[in-house]
């Protein structure tokens, strides 16, 4: 992710979770911001609305967990 990118606010159905990988990126969720630094990781439950920003040239790792309820 390139470095003043931002992904406007989403939510996924599923639990994600962000890894940065390098660089650094601020999460957003509501009113509070979370840094990631290179090796942080964060868990977002699943239908939480956040933004992602790239605070630096970055590269995430990013798993959604899709569940399946049959």
């Amino acid at each position: 992710m390139l470095a003043g990118k931002r992904l406007p606010q989403h939510a996924v159905p599923g639990p994600v979770t962000i890894q940065c990988l390098e660089g650094e990126i601020e999460v957003t969720l509501g009113s509070v911001a979370q840094r990631l630094r290179h090796g942080d990781l964060l868990y977002l439950a699943g239908g939480e609305p956040h933004d992602v920003a790239a605070l630096s040239d970055a590269s995430l790792l990013l798993t959604i967990v899709l569940l399946n309820h049959d």
